[in-house]
């Protein structure tokens, strides 16, 4: 990680450290030649001082600088270099020109090393701002584009628009076609939003089945005339498997128009594009009005209050287990929403709702009860496993977190080593000094940490040797595509030997078919997880499910 910040800082001063190393090598070049001369001619050691702008050109400047320092460092102390410079002893011209080559190896050797290491990290970087199926920009180059905005490197102007494009029916086509459908269906819109797009129109992935478009320098008029193509193009079908499906899409935009952050924009975006949603319209702008539909968002959280003291949410149980051997390794706590009227609600609808709020330090501390209230009970039938809760960074800054979480497990008479904390990979960027701090902390009492939805972020990369992290979650982004994608089978392997070179395992969630887990378990993953070893059980079920598999999986 300090190789990574290093040649970070190179890159963004690359221009001056090239023009202050191109003459200090000359300099170099000339001084090592005065050196050896003085010093009496090339029998002497002094000749390997050489090396130190042949390495430092290799360093800075890669293969050609390397080659090239390599070449001139060989002529200068070549032909012309006496072997005695007193008796005037002149060198064979092998001996010169095996050193001249020798030194040009080495030259060419640190370059290519170097220039390895840059082209490595620019890939993470890369990886960092695109989605690599589509090769789009991702949602944090978008935001990385708003914020010139916010500080005043691009002009604000209504003409400016910020425009979000969902696919609506997303789970219909998942169920129907399979997860590879929305991949095609992203590729298949961005190749009809190019027709009415403009060299000032930028297209980004900001989500599995969302396109953001960020429209510049254009009319009011020409925004209006852009949308109204966009709702036309929308209606083509998209060719799966040869087959021309419906894709229901809806668009909400919001104009540019003050200094804002970029998360704002995003949202207000999201706003009118909720609205289009629940108005069945093909697109809806932006307007303080559309807050009204944050109404919604507080029914939710309301009924979310009543359903701590009316017991309506519970914990799922989904089995983890050692991929080489199929024993259970642990469970994951899945929260579930079981309400009266409206059914069993999908965590994804009130989870992220609530990290918002408060709430989620209630829904933190109930999962980490009912959990550890499970953990005793197991432990009863003979059953004694790992436990993962999902935690927010929220519960982590919250000020006690530690010590209530202590306080439970000396409740329950349970060690550090039963239990796991999840956090994902995007949380943890939200302070992670005090992140490290706090996780260092409850380490130090053996509870397990593990970084969830690895790989959906660059973010981390830099701190994650500072991170006092067992194990890393392969997002099922990728796992689930799986043998068949190479930038997936890319991805996976490289999060899986950087796990182990750094001491860590790794779990990969999400597998859905055996090819998946025999591809995972060839190239050295730890850990499985996903619908086809059990979907998430209530209690009783899993605990039945342990039983009757004897605590393995084959």
């Amino acid at each position: 990680m300090v190789a990574t910040r290093f040649y970070a800082w190179i890159e963004k001063h690359q221009r001056t450290i090239h023009l202050f190393m191109a003459p200090m090598l000359i300099f170099f070049l000339v001084g090592v030649y005065a050196l050896v001369y003085m010093t009496g001619g090339i029998k002497y050691v002094y000749s390997h001082s050489m090396y130190i702008p042949i390495l430092l050109s290799g360093f800075v400047f890669g293969i050609r600088g390397g080659v090239l320092i390599g070449l001139l460092g060989g002529i200068a102390l070549g032909h012309f270099m006496p072997i005695d410079v007193i008796t005037g002893e002149p060198q064979k011209m092998l001996n010169w020109l095996y050193r001249t080559g020798f030194f040009t190896l080495i030259g060419f050797i640190v370059g290519a090393a170097s220039d390895s290491i840059r082209s490595y990290i620019s890939h993470l970087k890369w990886l960092s701002r695109h989605d690599v199926f589509s090769n789009l920009p991702n949602q944090y180059a978008l935001i990385d584009q708003l914020e010139k905005y916010r500080w005043g490197e691009e002009n604000i102007s209504d003409a400016h628009i910020l425009i979000l494009i969902s696919i609506e029916n997303e789970m219909e086509l998942l169920s129907t076609f399979g997860t590879g459908v929305i991949d095609a269906a992203i590729l298949q819109l961005v190749k009809y939003l190019e027709e009415p797009a403009s060299h000032n129109t930028f297209l980004f992935r900001t989500g599995e089945a969302q396109i953001g478009v960020l429209n510049r320098n254009v009319s009011s008029q020409g925004n209006e005339d852009f949308i109204d193509e966009l709702s036309t193009v929308l209606r083509k079908p998209i060719w799966f498997e040869k087959i021309p499906i419906h894709i229901d899409a809806r668009v909400g935009y919001v104009s540019i128009t003050e200094p804002e952050s970029p998360e704002l924009y995003l949202q207000k975006a999201r706003y009118a594009l909720t609205e289009a949603r629940i108005k069945a319209r093909d697109h809806v702008a932006y307007s303080p009005a559309l807050h009204i539909a944050s109404r919604e968002t507080l029914v939710i959280l309301g009924e979310l209050q009543n359903a701590f003291t009316e017991k309506q949410l519970s914990l799922h149980y989904q089995p983890k287990v050692v991929i080489s051997t199929g024993a259970v390794h642990g469970v994951e706590a899945l929260m579930r929403w079981n309400h009266p009227e409206r059914g069993n609600i999908p965590p994804g609808l009130f989870i992220p709702r609530a990290e918002e709020s408060t709430l989620i330090n209630q829904i933190t501390d109930l999962a980490l009860d009912q959990a550890m209230a499970q953990m005793v009970l197991w432990r009863q039938h003979g059953i004694n496993i790992p436990t993962a809760v999902n935690i927010s960074t929220r519960n982590l800054l919250q000020p006690g977190f530690t010590n209530q979480l202590f306080r439970l497990l000396e409740h329950y008479g349970l060690s550090g080593e039963q239990l796991e904390l999840e956090v994902t990979e995007s949380a943890l960027m939200l302070d992670i000094q005090n992140t490290i701090d706090v996780l260092t902390n409850i380490t130090d009492a053996k509870i397990i940490v593990s970084i969830d939805d690895f790989g959906t972020g660059y973010s981390s990369l830099q701190y994650l040797h500072d991170l006092p992290v067992s194990f890393i979650k392969i997002d099922q982004s990728f796992v689930r595509r799986l043998p068949s994608d190479k930038s997936a089978i890319s991805i996976v392997e490289s999060t899986v030997n950087l796990a182990h070179n750094m001491g860590m395992k790794t779990i990969a969630e999400g597998i859905e078919n055996r090819e998946t887990y025999d591809f995972l378990e060839n190239i050295g993953c730890d850990i499985a997880q996903g619908f086809m070893i059990s979907r998430p059980l209530p209690a009783e079920e899993y605990t039945k499910w342990y039983t009757q598999n004897n605590g393995c999986f084959r």
